[in-house]
């Protein structure tokens, strides 16, 4: 077999290629890509919440939904927190509403109804 300079070439180039990896590929860190905040569904129902412990991530968001069903009006408002955490609550609705709030700082928080304050929600915040 005669090996031209052209064919010489071409092998250098794809034997480049192959230890490259893929086009786009860029090197590779070892490091995944860092995950997306994640948004946790909760409901507000005439009987309180649901689920009634909720546990996400720092920067994760609780997107909590009133029930179609509902036969009054409800809220979600913030109870206690960790120390230096500004307060928040809905509007009060009663059906087809949502309200998302987002959870920056890792601690215990306890959410209720302003109407109904024995319904109340746990949030456990982590790492």
């Amino acid at each position: 077999m005669v090996k031209t300079a052209g064919s010489i070439a071409l092998l250098a180039a794809l034997g480049a290629l192959a230890v490259a990896g893929p086009a786009g590929a860029g090197p590779a860190t070892g490091h995944a890509a860092a995950a997306k905040p994640k948004t946790t569904l909760a409901t507000v129902y005439d009987q309180g919440f649901t689920p009634p412990t909720v546990k996400i991530k720092v920067n994760g968001s609780i997107k909590w939904t009133w029930d179609s069903f509902n036969t009054d009006f409800h809220t979600v408002t913030l109870n206690s927190a960790p120390k230096g955490v500004g307060m928040f609550g809905s509007s009060k609705r009663s059906v087809n509403y949502n309200f998302t709030h987002k959870f920056t700082k890792i601690g215990k928080y306890v959410v209720f109804c302003t109407l109904h304050p024995g319904n109340q929600q746990t949030v456990i915040v982590s790492k």
